[in-house]
């Protein structure tokens, strides 16, 4: 009995992305390769420091679609200035990174005052920031990539420690940041009582329009220096170099629990979800689809997560009112 209980009790969500996992094993050519799984490891990294942002925001109860056009101006603009020095030294390498961390957080400064002290639609908000930041890209540059980037600069992301992608271990120093940030801080309490209710965290005496604020300026903020990464990484930036990056962090951060109802779950889940959703992404590249059935099943893989936690949320919310009402 206790067996049964406990197989029940695994979502129906988890079955269907470990039968998509074992797909991939057995029709995916080089799927569990090493070096296949070290790549993984390296695109999930780069997810996940675009991810945080997108956790802090759903916690929140809000979201933030900007992180694609931000990390594509953002990479693009480190990568055209390092491109100008022919050897870069540490702290040119440095301030390249520093400028696409900055471009990030004006792009959030600029969402966090319209959305939390304005009080503008979020969606809009950021909709709007999101084709700002691929618009720039493709004029900053005249729409073209830039490639060929300084080796200092490419090892912040693609060089090797012990066999493993030196951008796993910036990632695992942003996480744990955060994570201290989000778990032992005044402000994480915060975003979590934001996310419950707006309206009691503003009665306990919680200043909300600042909290969202910071939420939305940390989010621009890695959003920026993902993308300086993500152009490290690749050794290219381009106008549209982080396209997808806003609906593949919401998709991690609702499969790693983060509910769209707000003030449940986390970035240690984010941390599975961003790997879970890299996994999906390489396998489908390794089956040999092209572009186009890459992003239909992408699609069709995030509308369902949506559709699972919102009806799961309905569900919780049903089942509370019951119990209210039986107490009652």
């Amino acid at each position: 009995m206790k067996k049964t209980n406990f197989w029940k009790k695994i979502p129906g969500l988890a079955w269907g992305i470990l039968a998509i996992i074992l797909i991939f094993i057995f029709f995916a050519d080089g799927f569990i390769l090493p070096r296949n799984l070290i790549n993984i490891l390296g695109n999930t990294s780069v997810l996940l420091i675009a991810s945080v942002g997108m956790t802090f925001s759903i916690l929140s109860q809000q979201i933030d679609i900007s992180i694609g056009g931000v990390m594509s101006v953002s990479g693009l603009a480190a990568a055209m200035f390092i491109k100008n020095i022919e050897e870069p030294s540490a702290g040119q390498v440095f301030l390249a990174f520093l400028i696409a961390a900055l471009i990030g957080l004006a792009f959030g400064l600029f969402n966090g005052w319209m959305i939390g002290i304005l009080k503008y639609n979020y969606w809009l908000v950021t909709f709007a920031t999101m084709s700002i930041g691929y618009g720039m890209a493709e004029v900053i540059n005249n729409g073209n990539v830039v490639s060929g980037l300084s080796k200092s600069f490419r090892n912040v992301a693609d060089g090797k420690f012990l066999g493993i992608g030196t951008v796993v271990y910036v990632a695992a120093a942003v996480i744990l940041i955060m994570c201290w940030l989000l778990y032992k801080t005044r402000f994480g309490m915060h975003i979590y009582a934001v996310g419950d209710s707006e309206k009691c965290a503003e009665n306990s005496g919680i200043h909300v329009s600042r909290t969202r604020l910071i939420i939305y300026s940390l989010s621009g903020l890695l959003a920026g220096f993902a993308g300086a990464l993500l152009a490290a990484k690749t050794n290219s930036a381009g106008p549209i170099g982080a396209e997808g990056y806003e609906w593949n962090a919401i998709a991690a951060t609702i499969i790693g629990g983060t509910s769209f109802a707000g003030g449940k779950g986390g970035l240690g889940g984010t941390v599975v979800g961003a790997l879970i959703m890299t996994v999906i992404i390489n396998g489908l590249q390794l089956l040999g689809l092209s572009n186009y059935w890459q992003q239909v099943f992408k699609g069709l893989f995030i509308l369902v997560i949506i559709a699972v936690n919102v009806l799961g949320d309905r569900k919780r919310s049903i089942a509370a009112q019951r119990r209210v009402y039986k107490h009652g």
